[in-house]
């Protein structure tokens, strides 16, 4: 196993960016702490993240996976699905993007991140001005999982506005356009 020399903490988000990327393995940063976890071990989990970037991306949406979003200078998380602003069309050479890059971050719950993903990184991504956040999650009962759709609200919180079925979300997406 080889090691790797981490800077000082608490880093910054250039510091950050310049950590080596180390497989098996999802880093963020966290109010300049490392916040380390495995990466997602269930396949449901990156079928869904394939599933709905594909969704997006038949949109002709600029859709990345597992990027960074800087929500400030010593915060970034990797959404595991973010869709850019219209027009945008981010250097792909790059690792981590500003938050007013993007107006879409999806997070698939998983049962060791539930907490983190249902409570901390909405606050968060909320803060940073995103507007629209995907919160999906599988149900033990059914082969289907729920998209549950949020905007950010006039005072930075994300308000509920409607639940979808991953497999009617490419139709839901596409009666929102028409309206």
């Amino acid at each position: 196993m080889s090691t790797m020399e981490l800077p000082r903490l608490p880093m910054t988000a250039e510091e950050f960016e310049r950590l080596p990327e180390v497989e098996g393995w999802r880093m963020e940063l966290w109010e300049g702490n490392l916040d380390v976890a495995a990466a997602a071990q269930i396949a449901w989990h990156s079928s869904t993240a394939w599933q709905v970037a594909a969704v997006l991306k038949a949109g002709q949406q600029v859709v990345h996976m597992e990027v960074g979003i800087v929500l400030g200078p010593r915060t970034v998380r990797a959404p595991d699905v973010t869709r850019f602003r219209p027009g945008l069309h981010p250097n792909i050479n790059k690792s981590q993007f500003p938050a007013a890059d993007v107006d879409l971050v999806v997070e698939i719950i998983s049962p060791e991140s539930a907490q983190r993903d249902r409570n901390v990184k909405p606050e968060e991504y909320a803060r940073a001005g995103i507007p629209e956040l995907w919160l999906i999650e599988r149900h033990p009962d059914e082969a289907d999982a729920m998209v549950n759709i949020f905007r950010l609200g006039p005072s930075a919180v994300y308000l509920p506005t409607r639940s979808v079925a991953l497999s009617d979300l490419p139709k839901e997406l596409e009666q929102e356009i028409e309206r």
